[in-house]
Protein backbone atom coordinates (compact mmCIF):
# COMPACT_ATOMS: atom_id res chain seq x y z
CA UNK A 1 0.00 0.00 0.00
CA UNK A 2 1.31 3.11 -1.26
CA UNK A 3 1.61 6.63 0.52
CA UNK A 4 0.15 9.22 -1.58
CA UNK A 5 -1.54 12.11 0.74
CA UNK A 6 -3.18 15.00 -2.19
CA UNK A 7 -0.22 17.62 -0.73
CA UNK A 8 3.03 18.35 0.50
CA UNK A 9 1.02 19.77 3.53
CA UNK A 10 -0.79 16.42 4.45
CA UNK A 11 2.20 14.40 3.29
CA UNK A 12 4.55 16.53 6.21
CA UNK A 13 1.31 16.20 8.71
CA UNK A 14 1.03 13.04 8.17
CA UNK A 15 4.95 12.06 8.60
CA UNK A 16 4.63 13.93 12.10
CA UNK A 17 2.26 11.69 13.28
CA UNK A 18 3.74 8.89 12.28
CA UNK A 19 6.99 9.70 14.02
CA UNK A 20 4.84 10.93 17.11
CA UNK A 21 3.24 7.64 17.78
CA UNK A 22 6.30 5.33 18.26
CA UNK A 23 7.51 8.31 20.58
CA UNK A 24 4.11 8.90 22.10
CA UNK A 25 3.77 5.10 22.95
CA UNK A 26 7.22 4.50 24.87
CA UNK A 27 6.40 7.83 26.88
CA UNK A 28 3.39 6.14 27.68
CA UNK A 29 4.79 2.83 28.37
CA UNK A 30 7.87 5.12 30.41
CA UNK A 31 5.02 6.40 32.68
CA UNK A 32 3.35 3.35 33.27
CA UNK A 33 6.47 1.41 34.32
CA UNK A 34 7.78 4.24 36.42
CA UNK A 35 4.09 4.65 38.19
CA UNK A 36 3.87 0.62 38.67
CA UNK A 37 6.88 0.82 39.89
CA UNK A 38 6.28 3.53 42.42
CA UNK A 39 3.58 2.12 43.97
CA UNK A 40 5.37 -1.50 44.10
CA UNK A 41 8.34 1.18 46.05
CA UNK A 42 5.58 1.99 48.11
CA UNK A 43 4.06 -0.54 49.08
CA UNK A 44 7.34 -2.02 49.69
CA UNK A 45 8.27 0.49 52.13
CA UNK A 46 4.93 -0.01 53.67
CA UNK A 47 5.16 -3.59 54.25
CA UNK A 48 8.85 -3.29 55.76
CA UNK A 49 7.61 -0.39 58.01
CA UNK A 50 4.40 -2.89 59.51
CA UNK A 51 6.77 -6.00 59.42
CA UNK A 52 9.68 -4.22 61.44
CA UNK A 53 7.07 -2.62 63.42
CA UNK A 54 5.01 -6.08 63.80
CA UNK A 55 7.92 -8.45 64.73
CA UNK A 56 9.00 -5.48 67.82
CA UNK A 57 5.79 -5.93 68.76
CA UNK A 58 5.72 -9.50 68.82
CA UNK A 59 8.55 -10.01 71.11
CA UNK A 60 7.27 -7.49 73.44
CA UNK A 61 4.36 -9.19 74.03
CA UNK A 62 5.73 -12.53 74.13
CA UNK A 63 8.09 -11.41 76.69
CA UNK A 64 5.76 -10.20 78.94
CA UNK A 65 3.11 -12.73 78.22
CA UNK A 66 5.75 -15.18 79.80
CA UNK A 67 6.04 -13.04 82.56
CA UNK A 68 2.38 -12.92 83.03
CA UNK A 69 1.89 -16.98 82.86
CA UNK A 70 4.77 -17.65 85.54
CA UNK A 71 3.50 -14.72 87.91
CA UNK A 72 -0.08 -16.17 87.46
CA UNK A 73 1.50 -19.63 87.74
CA UNK A 74 3.23 -19.00 91.34
CA UNK A 75 0.43 -16.86 92.36
CA UNK A 76 -2.73 -17.58 90.92
CA UNK A 77 -4.02 -14.53 91.29
CA UNK A 78 -6.82 -13.99 88.87
CA UNK A 79 -6.27 -10.74 88.37
CA UNK A 80 -3.02 -11.93 86.69
CA UNK A 81 -4.77 -13.82 84.54
CA UNK A 82 -7.13 -11.29 83.43
CA UNK A 83 -3.92 -9.24 82.39
CA UNK A 84 -2.53 -12.46 80.63
CA UNK A 85 -5.90 -12.65 78.43
CA UNK A 86 -5.59 -8.69 77.63
CA UNK A 87 -1.99 -9.29 76.22
CA UNK A 88 -3.56 -12.03 74.46
CA UNK A 89 -5.46 -9.83 71.63
CA UNK A 90 -3.05 -7.66 70.41
CA UNK A 91 -0.13 -10.08 70.67
CA UNK A 92 -2.66 -12.27 68.18
CA UNK A 93 -3.49 -9.20 66.32
CA UNK A 94 0.19 -8.33 65.71
CA UNK A 95 0.43 -12.15 64.67
CA UNK A 96 -1.71 -12.01 61.52
CA UNK A 97 -1.35 -8.64 60.62
CA UNK A 98 2.48 -9.90 60.19
CA UNK A 99 0.96 -13.67 58.58
CA UNK A 100 -0.96 -11.04 55.71
CA UNK A 101 2.45 -9.67 54.44
CA UNK A 102 4.17 -11.49 51.31
CA UNK A 103 6.36 -13.49 53.68
CA UNK A 104 8.28 -16.63 53.12
CA UNK A 105 7.18 -19.84 54.48
CA UNK A 106 9.69 -20.34 57.05
CA UNK A 107 8.46 -17.90 59.06
CA UNK A 108 5.15 -17.68 58.31
CA UNK A 109 5.36 -21.30 59.75
CA UNK A 110 7.57 -19.75 62.78
CA UNK A 111 4.53 -17.43 63.45
CA UNK A 112 2.07 -20.09 63.13
CA UNK A 113 3.83 -22.29 65.71
CA UNK A 114 4.57 -19.27 68.12
CA UNK A 115 0.23 -19.04 68.25
CA UNK A 116 -0.32 -22.83 68.71
CA UNK A 117 2.26 -22.85 71.87
CA UNK A 118 0.74 -19.51 72.81
CA UNK A 119 -2.54 -21.18 72.75
CA UNK A 120 -1.43 -24.31 74.45
CA UNK A 121 -0.33 -21.83 77.65
CA UNK A 122 -3.67 -20.21 77.73
CA UNK A 123 -4.86 -23.38 78.11
CA UNK A 124 -2.30 -24.63 80.69
CA UNK A 125 -3.24 -21.69 82.86
CA UNK A 126 -6.96 -22.31 82.70
CA UNK A 127 -6.33 -25.52 84.05
CA UNK A 128 -3.80 -24.62 86.56
CA UNK A 129 -6.08 -24.38 89.66
CA UNK A 130 -6.21 -28.29 89.31
CA UNK A 131 -2.26 -29.27 88.83
CA UNK A 132 -0.23 -29.90 91.34
CA UNK A 133 1.69 -26.65 92.26
CA UNK A 134 5.30 -27.89 91.51
CA UNK A 135 4.48 -28.98 88.02
CA UNK A 136 2.38 -26.16 87.69
CA UNK A 137 4.93 -23.56 88.56
CA UNK A 138 7.15 -24.62 85.64
CA UNK A 139 7.01 -23.53 82.01
CA UNK A 140 8.07 -26.29 79.41
CA UNK A 141 10.62 -25.55 76.31
CA UNK A 142 7.36 -24.87 74.12
CA UNK A 143 5.90 -22.71 76.28
CA UNK A 144 8.60 -20.32 76.63
CA UNK A 145 7.20 -17.67 74.22
CA UNK A 146 10.25 -15.18 74.55
CA UNK A 147 12.50 -17.46 73.45
CA UNK A 148 10.20 -18.74 70.13
CA UNK A 149 9.39 -15.04 69.52
CA UNK A 150 13.45 -13.98 69.65
CA UNK A 151 14.14 -14.55 66.23
CA UNK A 152 11.53 -12.82 64.65
CA UNK A 153 13.01 -9.43 64.46
CA UNK A 154 16.18 -11.19 62.67
CA UNK A 155 14.16 -13.25 60.07
CA UNK A 156 11.44 -9.69 59.46
CA UNK A 157 15.25 -8.17 58.74
CA UNK A 158 16.35 -10.62 56.25
CA UNK A 159 12.71 -10.29 54.85
CA UNK A 160 13.49 -6.69 54.54
CA UNK A 161 16.62 -7.20 52.89
CA UNK A 162 15.88 -9.85 50.44
CA UNK A 163 12.88 -7.80 49.57
CA UNK A 164 15.37 -4.82 48.83
CA UNK A 165 17.57 -6.82 46.98
CA UNK A 166 14.23 -7.96 44.69
CA UNK A 167 13.44 -4.40 44.66
CA UNK A 168 16.97 -3.11 43.20
CA UNK A 169 16.59 -6.36 40.25
CA UNK A 170 13.17 -4.98 39.42
CA UNK A 171 14.10 -1.30 39.40
CA UNK A 172 17.43 -2.28 36.81
CA UNK A 173 14.63 -4.45 34.97
CA UNK A 174 12.73 -1.50 33.97
CA UNK A 175 16.12 0.43 33.45
CA UNK A 176 16.96 -1.99 31.28
CA UNK A 177 13.21 -1.87 29.63
CA UNK A 178 13.18 1.34 29.24
CA UNK A 179 16.94 1.43 27.49
CA UNK A 180 15.99 -1.11 24.78
CA UNK A 181 12.80 0.62 24.22
CA UNK A 182 14.42 4.26 23.29
CA UNK A 183 17.15 1.91 21.64
CA UNK A 184 13.63 0.82 19.66
CA UNK A 185 11.70 3.75 19.09
CA UNK A 186 14.56 6.26 18.79
CA UNK A 187 15.71 4.48 15.45
CA UNK A 188 11.94 3.72 14.23
CA UNK A 189 11.27 7.36 14.53
CA UNK A 190 14.38 8.52 12.68
CA UNK A 191 13.85 5.93 9.76
CA UNK A 192 9.75 7.20 9.62
CA UNK A 193 11.44 10.61 9.20
CA UNK A 194 13.92 9.72 6.80
CA UNK A 195 11.49 7.62 4.91
CA UNK A 196 9.11 10.95 4.85
CA UNK A 197 11.79 13.10 3.79
CA UNK A 198 12.85 11.14 1.00
CA UNK A 199 9.09 11.36 0.16
CA UNK A 200 9.11 14.87 0.40
CA UNK A 201 12.35 16.03 -1.30
CA UNK A 202 12.28 13.88 -4.16
CA UNK A 203 9.38 14.97 -5.89
CA UNK A 204 11.43 18.68 -5.34
CA UNK A 205 14.03 17.69 -6.17
CA UNK A 206 12.38 16.27 -9.69
CA UNK A 207 10.40 19.99 -9.65
CA UNK A 208 14.12 21.59 -9.35
CA UNK A 209 15.45 19.27 -12.36
CA UNK A 210 12.54 20.71 -14.30
CA UNK A 211 12.72 24.03 -13.58
CA UNK A 212 16.52 23.62 -14.33
CA UNK A 213 16.15 22.25 -17.41
CA UNK A 214 13.82 24.71 -18.75
CA UNK A 215 16.43 26.91 -17.70
CA UNK A 216 19.16 25.37 -20.09
CA UNK A 217 16.93 25.51 -22.68
CA UNK A 218 16.21 21.65 -22.69
CA UNK A 219 12.26 22.24 -24.61
CA UNK A 220 12.27 18.47 -25.90
CA UNK A 221 12.04 16.19 -22.83
CA UNK A 222 8.69 15.97 -21.53
CA UNK A 223 8.25 17.26 -17.89
CA UNK A 224 6.40 14.53 -15.56
CA UNK A 225 6.81 15.40 -11.65
CA UNK A 226 5.40 12.20 -9.51
CA UNK A 227 4.02 12.78 -5.93
CA UNK A 228 1.27 14.52 -4.31
CA UNK A 229 -1.13 15.84 -5.78
CA UNK A 230 0.01 19.81 -6.30
CA UNK A 231 3.13 18.50 -7.16
CA UNK A 232 2.03 16.80 -9.95
CA UNK A 233 0.00 19.57 -10.99
CA UNK A 234 3.01 22.33 -10.49
CA UNK A 235 4.70 19.75 -12.93
CA UNK A 236 1.59 19.74 -15.67
CA UNK A 237 1.94 23.57 -15.44
CA UNK A 238 5.61 23.02 -16.23
CA UNK A 239 5.21 21.01 -18.88
CA UNK A 240 2.67 23.33 -20.06
CA UNK A 241 5.68 26.39 -19.79
CA UNK A 242 8.21 23.84 -21.55
CA UNK A 243 5.53 23.34 -24.77
CA UNK A 244 5.47 27.36 -24.96
CA UNK A 245 8.64 28.05 -24.59
CA UNK A 246 9.33 25.18 -27.27
CA UNK A 247 7.15 26.76 -29.74
CA UNK A 248 8.89 30.50 -29.09
CA UNK A 249 11.94 28.66 -29.38
CA UNK A 250 10.75 27.39 -32.68
CA UNK A 251 9.59 30.00 -34.18
CA UNK A 252 12.31 32.43 -33.40
CA UNK A 253 15.10 29.85 -34.89
CA UNK A 254 12.57 29.84 -38.09
CA UNK A 255 12.89 33.55 -37.74
CA UNK A 256 16.73 33.43 -37.75
CA UNK A 257 16.51 30.66 -40.25
CA UNK A 258 14.60 33.09 -42.88
CA UNK A 259 16.39 36.40 -41.90
CA UNK A 260 19.41 35.03 -42.42
CA UNK A 261 18.69 33.22 -45.52
CA UNK A 262 17.03 36.39 -46.82
CA UNK A 263 20.15 38.64 -45.78
CA UNK A 264 22.78 36.80 -47.06
CA UNK A 265 21.97 37.33 -50.97
CA UNK A 266 21.36 40.66 -51.26
CA UNK A 267 24.55 41.01 -48.84
CA UNK A 268 26.47 39.13 -51.71
CA UNK A 269 25.40 41.26 -54.41
CA UNK A 270 26.32 44.45 -52.42
CA UNK A 271 29.81 43.08 -51.68
CA UNK A 272 30.74 42.03 -55.17
CA UNK A 273 29.17 45.24 -56.43
CA UNK A 274 31.34 47.21 -54.15
CA UNK A 275 33.98 45.17 -55.29
CA UNK A 276 33.82 45.84 -58.62
CA UNK A 277 32.99 49.79 -57.68
CA UNK A 278 36.61 49.32 -56.31
CA UNK A 279 38.03 47.79 -59.14
CA UNK A 280 37.14 50.34 -61.52
CA UNK A 281 35.03 48.23 -63.53
CA UNK A 282 32.30 51.05 -63.62
CA UNK A 283 34.83 53.77 -64.19
CA UNK A 284 37.34 55.73 -62.35
CA UNK A 285 36.73 56.70 -58.54
CA UNK A 286 37.91 59.96 -56.72
CA UNK A 287 40.08 59.26 -53.77
CA UNK A 288 36.52 60.00 -51.67
CA UNK A 289 34.68 57.71 -53.15
CA UNK A 290 37.36 54.93 -52.98
CA UNK A 291 37.34 55.75 -49.42
CA UNK A 292 33.28 55.22 -49.46
CA UNK A 293 33.50 51.91 -51.31
CA UNK A 294 36.19 50.70 -48.88
CA UNK A 295 33.41 51.30 -46.14
CA UNK A 296 30.43 49.30 -48.09
CA UNK A 297 32.58 46.87 -48.68
CA UNK A 298 34.47 46.23 -45.21
CA UNK A 299 30.83 46.69 -43.21
CA UNK A 300 29.01 43.97 -45.96
CA UNK A 301 31.83 41.60 -45.47
CA UNK A 302 31.46 42.16 -41.00
CA UNK A 303 27.60 41.55 -41.89
CA UNK A 304 27.86 38.65 -43.92
CA UNK A 305 30.17 36.93 -41.19
CA UNK A 306 27.33 37.91 -38.89
CA UNK A 307 25.26 36.11 -40.87
CA UNK A 308 26.86 33.21 -41.29
CA UNK A 309 27.45 33.31 -37.69
CA UNK A 310 23.61 32.98 -36.98
CA UNK A 311 23.23 30.39 -39.75
CA UNK A 312 25.68 28.02 -38.27
CA UNK A 313 24.40 28.53 -34.97
CA UNK A 314 21.01 28.09 -36.03
CA UNK A 315 22.46 24.19 -37.80
CA UNK A 316 24.22 23.26 -34.65
CA UNK A 317 21.01 24.28 -32.98
CA UNK A 318 19.35 20.97 -35.31
CA UNK A 319 22.16 18.78 -34.96
CA UNK A 320 22.66 15.74 -32.78
CA UNK A 321 26.09 14.43 -33.31
CA UNK A 322 29.52 16.32 -35.38
CA UNK A 323 28.61 16.12 -39.36
CA UNK A 324 31.71 14.33 -39.81
CA UNK A 325 34.00 12.15 -37.44
CA UNK A 326 37.74 11.81 -37.87
CA UNK A 327 40.67 11.73 -35.95
CA UNK A 328 42.47 15.30 -35.98
CA UNK A 329 45.43 16.45 -34.29
CA UNK A 330 44.45 19.67 -32.40
CA UNK A 331 47.97 21.22 -32.44
CA UNK A 332 47.80 22.03 -36.24
CA UNK A 333 44.32 23.68 -35.92
CA UNK A 334 45.36 25.80 -32.98
CA UNK A 335 48.35 26.85 -35.07
CA UNK A 336 46.11 27.75 -38.38
CA UNK A 337 44.19 29.61 -35.69
CA UNK A 338 46.92 31.55 -34.57
CA UNK A 339 47.58 32.46 -38.38
CA UNK A 340 44.46 33.55 -39.43
CA UNK A 341 44.70 36.41 -36.67
CA UNK A 342 48.36 37.31 -36.97
CA UNK A 343 47.81 40.45 -39.03
CA UNK A 344 45.66 41.91 -36.20
CA UNK A 345 47.95 40.72 -33.50
CA UNK A 346 51.27 42.11 -35.21
CA UNK A 347 48.70 46.03 -35.51
CA UNK A 348 47.80 45.69 -31.97
CA UNK A 349 51.45 44.05 -30.43
CA UNK A 350 49.81 40.90 -28.81
CA UNK A 351 52.20 37.82 -28.70
CA UNK A 352 50.87 34.60 -28.31
CA UNK A 353 52.67 31.95 -26.13
CA UNK A 354 51.78 28.38 -26.91
CA UNK A 355 52.33 25.04 -25.61
CA UNK A 356 51.22 22.86 -27.08
CA UNK A 357 50.93 18.54 -27.01
CA UNK A 358 50.36 16.06 -30.28
CA UNK A 359 47.23 15.43 -28.81
CA UNK A 360 44.21 14.18 -31.18
CA UNK A 361 40.87 14.22 -30.83
CA UNK A 362 37.03 12.27 -32.63
CA UNK A 363 35.64 15.07 -34.52
CA UNK A 364 34.12 17.62 -37.22
CA UNK A 365 37.12 19.66 -38.62
CA UNK A 366 35.25 22.53 -39.26
CA UNK A 367 33.23 22.55 -35.94
CA UNK A 368 36.96 21.97 -34.08
CA UNK A 369 38.05 24.77 -35.70
CA UNK A 370 35.80 27.28 -34.95
CA UNK A 371 35.61 27.29 -31.46
CA UNK A 372 39.29 27.48 -31.60
CA UNK A 373 38.62 30.70 -33.57
CA UNK A 374 36.41 32.06 -31.54
CA UNK A 375 38.15 32.15 -28.04
CA UNK A 376 41.17 33.11 -29.60
CA UNK A 377 39.06 35.78 -31.50
CA UNK A 378 37.13 37.07 -27.90
CA UNK A 379 40.81 36.84 -26.40
CA UNK A 380 42.24 39.15 -28.60
CA UNK A 381 39.58 41.13 -28.82
CA UNK A 382 39.29 41.88 -25.31
CA UNK A 383 43.22 41.82 -24.72
CA UNK A 384 44.69 45.30 -24.02
CA UNK A 385 47.36 46.44 -26.99
CA UNK A 386 50.85 45.03 -25.82
CA UNK A 387 49.59 42.14 -23.86
CA UNK A 388 50.27 38.08 -23.80
CA UNK A 389 47.75 35.45 -24.89
CA UNK A 390 48.53 31.99 -23.29
CA UNK A 391 47.48 28.89 -25.10
CA UNK A 392 47.97 25.68 -23.76
CA UNK A 393 47.00 21.78 -25.11
CA UNK A 394 48.18 18.76 -21.96
CA UNK A 395 46.21 15.62 -21.51
CA UNK A 396 44.57 14.94 -18.06
CA UNK A 397 43.44 11.38 -17.43
CA UNK A 398 41.86 10.58 -20.88
CA UNK A 399 40.80 14.36 -21.21
CA UNK A 400 42.55 16.54 -23.63
CA UNK A 401 42.21 20.07 -22.06
CA UNK A 402 42.56 23.88 -24.05
CA UNK A 403 43.24 26.51 -22.22
CA UNK A 404 42.63 30.14 -23.44
CA UNK A 405 44.04 33.12 -21.15
CA UNK A 406 44.67 36.57 -22.12
CA UNK A 407 45.66 39.97 -19.82
CA UNK A 408 42.58 41.74 -20.37
CA UNK A 409 40.11 43.27 -17.64
CA UNK A 410 38.01 39.77 -16.98
CA UNK A 411 34.36 39.34 -17.22
CA UNK A 412 32.30 41.12 -14.49
CA UNK A 413 30.68 38.80 -12.28
CA UNK A 414 26.92 39.95 -12.91
CA UNK A 415 28.02 38.67 -16.65
CA UNK A 416 29.05 35.33 -15.87
CA UNK A 417 25.74 33.60 -15.18
CA UNK A 418 24.85 34.41 -19.04
CA UNK A 419 28.26 34.33 -20.54
CA UNK A 420 27.03 31.09 -22.55
CA UNK A 421 23.33 32.74 -23.34
CA UNK A 422 22.89 33.55 -27.32
CA UNK A 423 23.41 37.15 -28.39
CA UNK A 424 24.27 37.79 -24.65
CA UNK A 425 27.15 40.85 -24.47
CA UNK A 426 28.66 41.32 -21.51
CA UNK A 427 29.40 45.05 -19.88
CA UNK A 428 33.19 44.16 -20.80
CA UNK A 429 34.93 47.05 -23.32
CA UNK A 430 36.46 44.86 -26.30
CA UNK A 431 39.45 46.43 -27.71
CA UNK A 432 38.22 45.51 -31.19
CA UNK A 433 37.37 47.69 -33.61
CA UNK A 434 34.09 46.00 -34.08
CA UNK A 435 31.46 43.73 -31.85
CA UNK A 436 30.09 40.98 -32.52
CA UNK A 437 26.67 39.38 -32.33
CA UNK A 438 27.02 37.41 -29.00
CA UNK A 439 27.01 33.84 -30.74
CA UNK A 440 30.50 33.29 -30.25
CA UNK A 441 30.38 31.32 -27.05
CA UNK A 442 26.93 29.97 -27.51
CA UNK A 443 28.10 28.02 -30.70
CA UNK A 444 31.50 26.99 -28.76
CA UNK A 445 29.66 25.28 -26.37
CA UNK A 446 26.87 23.75 -28.17
CA UNK A 447 30.19 22.98 -30.71
CA UNK A 448 31.56 21.09 -27.79
CA UNK A 449 28.18 19.55 -26.45
CA UNK A 450 28.22 17.79 -29.89
CA UNK A 451 31.65 16.43 -29.38
CA UNK A 452 31.14 15.43 -25.94
CA UNK A 453 33.23 18.41 -24.60
CA UNK A 454 32.68 20.77 -21.97
CA UNK A 455 34.11 24.63 -21.41
CA UNK A 456 34.25 26.10 -18.27
CA UNK A 457 35.10 29.61 -16.99
CA UNK A 458 38.54 29.42 -14.60
CA UNK A 459 39.22 32.15 -11.99
CA UNK A 460 42.28 34.09 -12.91
CA UNK A 461 44.21 36.83 -11.05
CA UNK A 462 44.04 38.87 -14.21
CA UNK A 463 41.94 38.39 -17.51
CA UNK A 464 39.78 36.10 -18.73
CA UNK A 465 40.68 32.42 -18.66
CA UNK A 466 38.41 29.40 -20.67
CA UNK A 467 39.00 25.78 -20.21
CA UNK A 468 37.79 22.91 -22.99
CA UNK A 469 37.54 19.68 -22.16
CA UNK A 470 37.78 16.87 -25.44
CA UNK A 471 37.50 13.12 -25.17
CA UNK A 472 40.78 12.13 -26.54
CA UNK A 473 40.69 9.96 -29.50
CA UNK A 474 41.32 5.64 -28.86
Amino acid sequence: MSIKPATILKLTLLGFILVAIPLTMGLLNTMLQVDRLAEQMQKAVHDSTQAVESGRLITTQALNMERSALQYLVLRDKGILSRYQSQRDPFNQEIQRLLRLPLDSALAQRLQQLQEHETRLYRKLQLATTEKEDEAEKLGKDEQLSNLAASIPFDVTTLISRESQRMNKQINGVRQLLLWQAAALIPLALLIAAVFSVLISGPLRHLGAAIRQLGSGEFDTRIEVKGPQDIRELGEQLDWLRQQLAALNEQKMQFLHHVSHELKTPLTTIREGAGLLRDGIAGSLTQEQREIVQILHSNSLQLQTQVESLLNFNLALSQEHPPQRKTIDMAPLITKGVKKHQLTLKSRDISVTSHLLPLSVNGDTEQLQAIIDNLLSNAIKYSPDSSEIQIRLQQQNQQLLLDVIDEGEGIAEEDKPHLFEPFFQGKSLSSGPVSGTGLGLSLVKRYLHLHGGTIKLLDSPQGTHFQVTLPLAA
